[in-house]
């Protein structure tokens, strides 16, 4: 493995490992507080020959935390992660996004719907598609990131993971656990997060529900079952999408990363032999 730091063409530093093989690639996005080493679990299972590309976005892990807030913005994020793909000899690219990663590598496969082999997003959505919602959101977001700024990340952690989204991440790892976790994430830097919320948030997000249609590359959504929410995006993205595949995750909830390695790793494998050379006329 080859760790990268590489200054993109906005200025912003993008921390990155590389995992070479061959001439197929595979691109994985964290979530929001995560960082690059959230795949540890993943990317041994799932790569098979080919290469890797383990990234660390704005805000997180060991690349920048820009105090503006521009180079959070996802239209930034997706040029950023695609620098990262030039001048490397690669043949084909995969996708594979958590969450905030996942709608991050959704904008990716939207700005260029035939360049990816794949796309595979883990819990994750394609914004809200009404203003209003929209507009609920990023005050919501804008909140999170106040209290972030105000109060410290280990005081905000304490209430992400109490939040429903987390209850079975919380039943899967126990307390011990989830401490581990939030002593892992504590360490992110509080300008870094906030303005991650701020800029790539879901309320900040451009809706991507109408480029749904144009996507020609396969596309997996990975939910969990005890995550209703997020069942319920992919069942209605599954309408949009020209080559769209659901799978659900059977006594596991949003955090699939940490809930369900093995199944995850399993479905995204399996999804990538199945979608060798198959993309949508």
């Amino acid at each position: 493995m080859t760790s990268h730091l590489v200054t993109t063409p906005d200025g912003t530093t993008i921390a990155a490992d590389y995992l070479e093989g061959n001439d197929e690639l595979i691109l994985f996005l964290h979530g929001f507080t995560g960082r690059g080493s959230d795949w540890d679990a993943i990317v041994p299972a799932v790569r098979g020959e080919r290469s890797a590309l383990v990234v660390d976005l704005v805000g997180h892990g060991d690349s920048d935390h820009p105090d503006r807030l521009q180079p959070y913005e996802i239209p930034s994020v997706v040029d950023q992660v695609l620098s990262l793909l030039t001048n490397r000899d690669i043949g084909t690219v995969h996708l594979v996004g958590y969450s905030m990663g996942g709608r991050i590598a959704l904008s990716m496969a939207a700005r260029a719907p035939w360049f990816f082999a794949s796309v595979t997003l883990i819990s994750s959505s394609p914004g809200l598609a009404e203003p209003a919602d929209r507009e609920a959101r990023r005050a919501s977001d804008e909140a999170l990131a106040d209290r972030i700024e105000l109060e410290g990340v280990d005081s905000f952690l304490d209430g992400w993971f109490a939040l429903p989204l987390f209850d079975s991440l919380v039943r899967a790892l126990g307390e011990t656990g989830v401490r581990e976790e939030k002593q892992k994430r504590a360490m992110a830097d509080p300008a870094g997060l906030a303005n991650s919320l701020r800029g790539s948030g879901t309320g900040s997000m451009p809706p991507l529900w109408q480029a749904l249609s144009s996507i020609r590359s396969p596309v997996l959504c990975l939910v969990g079952e005890l995550d209703p929410k997020f069942e319920a995006v992919a069942e209605r993205m599954m309408s949009e999408l020209p080559a769209g595949e659901l799978r659900r995750i059977p006594q596991a909830g949003h955090s699939l990363l940490l809930e369900a390695p093995a199944e995850l790793s399993i479905a995204i494998r399996r999804f990538h032999g199945d979608t060798s050379g198959r993309m949508k006329p």
